[in-house]
C-alpha cells in the first residue's frame, strides 16, 4: 500500500517571480547567510483560491511552465493553502529522506482517512504505519508474485473471451474492469468477488471520484462526489467485514495460512505488537487501501502503456518478435517467462516515466526546512512532481520523445537514483510496484499476442485531470481484431 499511490494530488497554471527574488541573503559584507524563503509565483491568483483555477485546468502544463519562469523552487497559495515546490534528484532525495516529524505524509494525506478508514494508514502514527505495511508484505514477496501470475493471466483470458473475432472496447474501462478482478482475487479472496462481482469496478470508480482538490480543504465537504465515495466505502466494509467473520469461524486463529495466501488470509493472520489479533476494522481499512491504491494506479499504467505503444506503431514490431520469442512453446505464462520480455518492460517504464499516474506526492512541513539556499517555513505545503521531473533533460534525452529504448544496456537513463519516482521514493515507495509491473506486463503481452489492436482515433490521448491519477481521457476506443495465427499462444488462448 502506498498513501502516494492514492493520495497524490494534481497542480497546474503558469507565472513569474515576484520582486525580491531567491537564493540566499547577504549580510553587509557580502558573505552568505540565512536561507530564504522560495520566491512566489505572481501571475492569475485569486484571493484564497490562489492558483487553484489552473492548478486543477492542466497541473503539469501549469508546473513546468512556472518552473521554466521561476526555476526549480518557487511557492503558490492553493485553497489558503501556502505550497512550495521542489523539482530536480537532489530535492526529490531531500524531501524523500526527510524526518517525518520535519516532512510530514500523515499531515499531507489525511484526506484519504474517509477511504482507509481511522487509524489506518497515513491516519495512523508513523510507527503504528510501518507496521502495518509490515503486515501486508508476506502477500507481494516473490513466491506470492509467482503465484499471482496465474490468476492475473486468468482473468486477462476471461475478460477477452467475450471479445469475438473483431470489435471496439474502451482502453480505461477495460483496464479498470481487468485490474479490479486481478486485485480482488489476488488480494482480497474469491469470497469477495462473488458477493460484489459486477459492482466493483463502479464501487472502486466511486472511491476514487472522491480524491479530488476539495479535499485538500477538507474531505468532509457536502460533494456529490464525497457522497459516492462514501457510500463505496461503506458498501466495501460491509462486504468485507462478512467475509472476514465467515474466515475467523472457518480457520482456527492458531493456524497458519498456506504457502500462498491471499491478503485478507495474511492479514488475519497477523498480530499487533502486544500479540493480539488485528481488529476487523483495521483489517478493512487496509485491504481497501491496498486494493484501492493499487488497483487504481496498475490500471493507469496499463491504460497509458497501451495509448502510447498504440500510438507509436513503430515499436510494435519489436514488443511481437520478444513475445514470440519469449513464449514460444509456453502453455502459460510464468516469472521467468515475463522476467525475459525486456522490452515490454521497457515501454511501461516509459509510460510511467511519460504520464505516472502519481503526477505530484506531496508532505507537510511541520518544522522549518532547508533545501539548498532556500528556507521552506513550517506549515507549508511540499510538492514534488514526478510529471515535470522525469521531463527533465538533464537526466533523459529528448525527454518528450516515447522512446523504450532509454531503458536499455549502454543507455539506462533511469538509473541514477531519484530519477525516477512514478511510484514515490524513499521509505514510502509503493509496496506494490512489482505486483503492478506484473500486471500491466501480462495484461498486454496477452492482448498483443490474441488480437491486432490500433486506438480509433488521432493521436495519443490526453490526460483527463478531473481526478488526482489521471489516465487517458474517455472515451478512449480500441479497435481490435484477433490475429490470424496467435503468437505462441498456450490452451487458454484465444485460437
Amino acid at each position: 500500500m502506498s498513501g502516494e499511490a492514492s493520495g497524490a494530488a494534481v497542480a497546474g497554471g503558469c507565472g513569474a517571480l515576484c520582486p525580491g527574488g531567491g537564493g540566499y541573503a547577504a549580510d553587509g559584507g557580502g558573505r552568505a547567510a540565512v536561507p530564504v524563503r522560495p520566491p512566489r509565483l505572481a501571475g492569475v491568483r485569486l484571493p484564497w483560491l490562489g492558483h487553484a483555477v489552473p492548478f486543477g485546468r492542466d497541473p503539469v502544463a501549469f508546473l513546468r511552465g512556472a518552473r521554466e519562469r521561476s526555476g526549480d523552487v518557487f511557492s503558490f497559495t492553493l485553497l489558503g493553502r501556502p505550497v512550495t515546490f521542489l523539482c530536480g534528484r537532489a530535492a526529490h532525495e531531500a524531501v524523500f529522506r526527510a524526518d517525518e516529524s520535519v516532512l510530514s505524509p500523515k499531515e499531507a494525506y489525511r484526506f484519504m482517512t474517509p477511504v482507509f478508514g481511522p487509524g489506518v494508514a497515513y491516519d495512523a502514527e508513523p510507527a503504528e504505519m510501518e507496521r502495518q505495511i509490515g503486515h501486508l508484505l508476506p502477500a507481494l514477496t516473490s513466491r506470492s508474485l509467482a503465484a499471482h501470475a496465474r490468476v492475473m493471466e486468468e482473468e486477462v483470458r476471461r475478460h477477452i473471451r467475450a471479445w469475438g473475432d473483431s470489435g471496439e472496447a474502451d482502453l480505461v474501462e477495460t483496464m479498470n474492469e481487468i485490474t479490479v478482478a486481478v486485485a480482488t482475487r489476488c488480494l482480497l479472496g474469491q469470497e469477495v468477488s462473488e458477493r460484489l462481482g459486477p459492482e466493483l469496478p463502479r464501487l472502486f470508480r466511486d472511491l476514487e471520484s472522491g480524491i479530488r482538490l476539495a479535499g485538500l480543504l477538507s474531505p468532509g465537504v457536502p460533494l456529490p462526489a464525497f457522497r459516492r465515495r462514501d457510500r463505496a466505502r461503506a458498501a466495501l466494509g460491509r462486504a468485507l467485514g462478512e467475509v472476514i467473520s465467515a474466515r475467523r469461524a472457518a480457520r482456527p486463529p492458531h493456524e497458519a495460512p498456506g504457502p500462498t495466501p491471499d491478503m485478507l488470509t495474511t492479514l488475519l493472520a497477523a498480530r499487533t505488537a502486544r500479540g493480539a489479533p488485528l481488529d476487523d476494522e483495521t483489517v478493512v481499512g487496509l485491504l481497501i487501501g491496498m486494493v484501492f491504491a493499487g488497483q487504481h494506479t496498475s490500471a493507469i499504467l496499463a491504460a497509458w502503456t497501451g495509448a502510447l505503444l498504440l500510438s507509436h506503431p513503430r515499436h510494435l514490431p519489436a514488443v511481437l518478435r520478444e513475445q514470440e520469442e519469449t513464449t514460444r512453446g509456453a502453455d502459460t505464462l510464468d516469472i521467468a517467462l515475463l522476467r525475459r520480455m525486456q522490452y515490454l518492460e521497457h515501454c511501461v517504464r516509459e509510460a510511467e516515466r511519460l504520464r505516472p499516474p502519481l503526477i505530484v506526492l506531496i508532505r507537510k512541513a511541520l518544522r522549518d526546512f532547508v533545501h539548498g539556499a532556500h528556507l521552506v517555513p513550517a506549515g507549508h505545503l511540499v510538492m514534488v512532481s514526478p510529471a515535470v521531473s522525469h521531463r527533465l533533460p538533464g537526466i533523459f534525452r529528448d525527454p518528450d520523445r516515447f522512446d523504450p529504448g532509454r531503458y536499455g544496456p549502454g543507455r539506462e537513463e533511469h538509473a541514477a537514483p531519484y530519477a525516477l519516482i512514478g511510484f514515490g521514493g524513499g521509505r514510502h515507495r509503493c509496496v506494490g510496484t512489482a505486483f503492478a509491473y506484473q500486471q500491466v506486463k501480462i495484461i498486454w503481452s496477452v492482448l498483443l499476442r490474441a488480437y491486432d489492436l490500433r486506438l480509433d482515433g488521432p493521436g495519443c490521448p490526453v490526460p483527463d485531470y478531473s481526478t488526482f491519477i489521471p489516465g487517458p481521457h474517455t472515451p478512449c476506443p480500441v479497435r481490435y481484431r484477433r490475429r490470424a495465427s496467435p503468437i505462441a499462444t498456450g490452451p487458454g488462448g484465444q485460437r
